[in-house]
């Protein structure tokens, strides 16, 4: 199947998700909201192959229909508008083993790739590197293994990561860099970290160079003197 996307399939979500508030389905275009029902129909008959017990959670009509609006609006808030995501998620689903239907929200845990997939480090590795890195004599000196923990850690700001308690400051990188994470799945490429200085920069000067221009200065004086 071709990917769908929503720039093409629902335009308002995506600029709710641009802005960093997620679209509610009632906000939604007639057009866009068709194609958004469109959507779950598809994921919902595919769920219901996959899980031979489904209707163990939607007991009746009226559950079903209550449980795609949920799922609808979970998908729209957590940002998974791509069906190349979804189809992470079914993939997961396919391979899981069981017969009963997730949790919207452990579904979708499944549709974002790993930090792996996008050669980047995992939470905890990023975290020290974010929190090294933040020290201030770090600064110029910086080696980032990936541009989403450089954002990330820019994201939570040098100085919270510096002065703020290592239990708040790790909660805050991780939903940071996750988001950041998320970004790249959905497209989005990184700029990347400034350049850090060389590792040889001798940010004083050369003591050698310094000293014998000074030899030079007491020369041209001493010889310019009266006697």
């Amino acid at each position: 199947m071709a990917m769908k996307t929503a720039n093409d399939l629902i335009p308002a979500a995506q600029r709710g998700l641009a802005t960093h508030q997620p679209a509610k389905v009632a906000d939604l275009p007639p057009e866009a909201k068709r194609e958004t029902e469109r959507l779950i129909n598809e994921l919902f008959g595919q769920l219901r192959a996959i899980y031979p017990a489904w209707k163990q959670a939607w007991t009746s009509e009226s559950l079903y229909r209550s449980a795609k609006a949920a799922w609808t609006q979970a998908l729209l808030d957590a940002g998974v508008s791509d069906w190349s995501l979804i189809e992470r998620g079914l993939a997961w689903c396919r391979a899981s083993g069981s017969d009963f239907i997730p949790s919207a929200g452990k579904f979708i845990q499944h549709c974002w790739p790993s930090p792996a997939e996008l050669g980047a480090p995992e939470v905890e590795q990023a975290y020290r590197e974010a929190h090294r890195y933040s020290h201030p004599a770090m600064v110029g000196h910086e080696r980032w293994s990936h541009p989403a923990v450089y954002h990330a850690a820019i994201k939570v700001s040098r100085h919270s990561l510096q002065v703020m308690p290592l239990k708040a400051t790790q909660q805050m990188f991780a939903e940071a860099y996750r988001a950041v994470l998320q970004r790249m799945a959905c497209g989005e490429v990184l700029s990347e970290p400034p350049l850090a200085l060389p590792a040889d920069v001798k940010t004083k000067g050369d003591p050698a160079k310094a000293n014998a221009a000074l030899a030079a200065m007491r020369q041209s004086v001493n010889k310019g003197a009266t006697p």
